[in-house]
């Protein structure tokens, strides 16, 4: 919920007023943070790539703990299973429009089709491979 919103119904409400978010709302912004994480170290991934095709130019080196950082938060937000499907979509799925990329059900074997980072995140969550939410 928007904080300048919050503190308005504070006022009007008084100290006591207790201002819970819809499950819906917050499971909106859920996605959209996903969404948006994945989506940016996967651009940023692929401008290294870029650089290092192009131009011959390898920041391996200096971006490498950067990113052992930022797995590690991945791992300890969604946990270990989803991690890694994150993992592979930011850097083995190179181009999902040419070429079909999935997540294969371990006991039924049943595949489920992943063009874009909402489809891996509704993949995710439909097959319950995020760690489960504390609440907050």
């Amino acid at each position: 919920m928007n904080e300048s919103l919050k503190k308005s119904l504070l006022k009007i409400g008084g100290q006591h007023l207790q201002i819970k978010e819809n499950p819906k709302s917050k499971e909106k912004k859920r996605k959209k943070t996903f969404i948006e994480i994945v989506d940016n170290i996967k651009i940023l991934h692929q401008r290294a790539d870029d650089l290092h095709r192009e131009f011959g130019i390898d920041t391996t080196y200096y971006e490498d703990n950067h990113y052992k950082i930022i797995e590690q938060l991945i791992v300890e937000h969604y946990g270990y299973t989803a991690a890694e499907a994150v993992f592979w979509w930011i850097y083995d799925a190179v181009d999902p429009r040419e070429e079909d990329y999935h997540i294969e059900e371990e006991i039924s074997g049943k595949k489920h089709i992943v063009r874009s980072t909402t489809q891996l995140y509704n993949t995710l969550k439909k097959l319950k491979l995020f760690k489960p939410k504390e609440d907050q």
